[in-house]
């Protein structure tokens, strides 16, 4: 009993304490940011970078010597030589390779940083979608509620006579789509919650989410957002310390012409009492070998770092133009849509009323419902895509547009 008691207590510790929690946006990604077992893993990278720089900067164990030499000639003399002996680095190419596990270990942070932005996108895409299909089902519940009210007024004028039954079992009919679409939006919502849940590591049972699914229009222009993407990317800052990395290792390749330096000193003692220090120095003679290949191989890696960092650039400045294009359709989109929905809800009003006083027959009421329906959906459906590109550009821009007067 008491062991099923421990294992009970840490199952429910495996997760965040979020019992009852209305999560929005921003706590969502606080959340995100703490719990994502996919960040956890990724910010182990940083752990292996510090350990190469620790590597680097640990000094070449010295080597200690022992040497016995014993000749006879008629007497027997020996000779004993105690020594150690140090490689020196006076060229400073060490130096330089510790710097270039620097700039790499920078570059790896940014370039995580990006990473990190990916997987916040895609949660950011999940909450929205949450929010879309709330919205869409309280627009399928409030129209299902309107055939079911419609319905029971032509079924008391069935009975009396003044109607169809074909009429009614076109309403009914209507009305079981409607329910059905609202249990798959159900079903989906539901599905996509787990989904979330899974995100940010936490029970899907445990919150609730709260937002406003609403449209906020982009003010910066393409211009300032083009300026934003040179300054602000991760990945781009990542590249260009890479480059930093590269040049570092390259002047250290350049150094290995001139080799290190062995120093040695010991102590040396021969039969007959004779006794004293030794000092030894080591040099290679860099006649051949001048770490030509490293050079050249140094050399090449640096232009190929350039070089991917160009492709960067121009990559993100054609991803900045082709969302700005596509957000700036779909706002177009958007209010067209905002419109006709205003419209629509005008008609099915009217067409409401018109049937209460006998002007219009149902299926005109039911044209109008369907419309609305159609038009309440597909606007939903653009102001998710809206948002989802919107966090993609946050992404490609490498900034927050909600936090920097982008939006309004």
């Amino acid at each position: 009993m008491r062991l099923l008691i421990i294992m009970l207590f840490l199952f429910m510790s495996a997760y965040p304490a979020v019992a009852g929690t209305e999560l929005n946006m921003e706590k969502a990604e606080k959340l995100f940011l703490e719990n994502n077992l996919a960040i956890k893993a990724k910010k182990i990278e940083l752990q292996k970078s510090d350990a190469a720089i620790l590597e680097l900067k640990t000094l070449p164990n010295p080597a200690a010597r022992y040497s016995m030499e014993s000749l006879k000639n008629g007497v027997r003399e020996t000779e004993e030589t105690y020594s150690v002996s140090q490689e020196v680095d006076l060229t400073g190419k060490r130096g330089r390779r510790i710097e270039a596990a620097h700039k790499s270990r920078e570059a790896t942070e940014l370039l995580l940083k990006h990473e990190i932005a990916g997987l916040l996108v895609q949660m950011k895409h999940s909450f929205y979608k949450i929010l879309l299909l709330k919205e869409n089902e309280k627009a399928f519940s409030d129209i299902a509620a309107v055939f079911s009210n419609v319905e029971e007024k032509i079924g008391a004028r069935v009975k009396a006579g003044d109607a169809s039954e074909s009429v009614l079992m076109k309403f009914t009919s209507e009305k079981k789509k409607v329910i059905r679409g609202l249990d798959a939006l159900r079903t989906d919502l539901n599905a996509e919650k787990r989904r979330l849940a899974l995100l940010l590591n936490i029970q899907p049972t445990d919150f609730d989410i709260s937002g406003e699914f609403a449209y906020k229009p982009l003010t910066l222009r393409i211009g300032e957002l083009t300026e934003l993407v040179q300054r602000n990317r991760p990945d781009i800052n990542s590249q260009d310390k890479t480059v930093e990395a590269a040049e570092a290792l390259l002047a250290a390749s350049k150094k290995w012409a001139l080799p290190s330096v062995d120093l040695e000193a010991g102590y040396k003692k021969r039969t007959g009492g004779f006794n004293g220090f030794i000092f030894g120095v080591s040099i290679p003679l860099p006649l051949f070998n001048r770490n030509q290949g490293g050079i050249a191989l140094g050399q090449a890696e640096l232009d190929q770092e350039k070089l991917k960092l160009e492709v960067l650039k121009k990559n993100a400045v054609y991803e900045v133009n082709l969302l700005f294009e596509k957000i700036a359709s779909l706002q177009t989109r958007i209010a067209d849509l905002s419109s006709q929905i205003e419209t629509s809800r005008e008609l099915t009003k009217i067409a409401g009323i018109s049937y209460e006083e006998g002007e219009t027959g149902p299926l005109d009421l039911l044209d109008a419902v369907r419309s609305e329906k159609e038009l309440a959906t597909e606007y939903n459906s653009v102001i998710y895509e809206y948002w989802a590109s919107l966090f993609e550009l946050e992404k490609v821009s490498g900034t927050k547009l909600t936090q920097m007067g982008g939006m309004k």
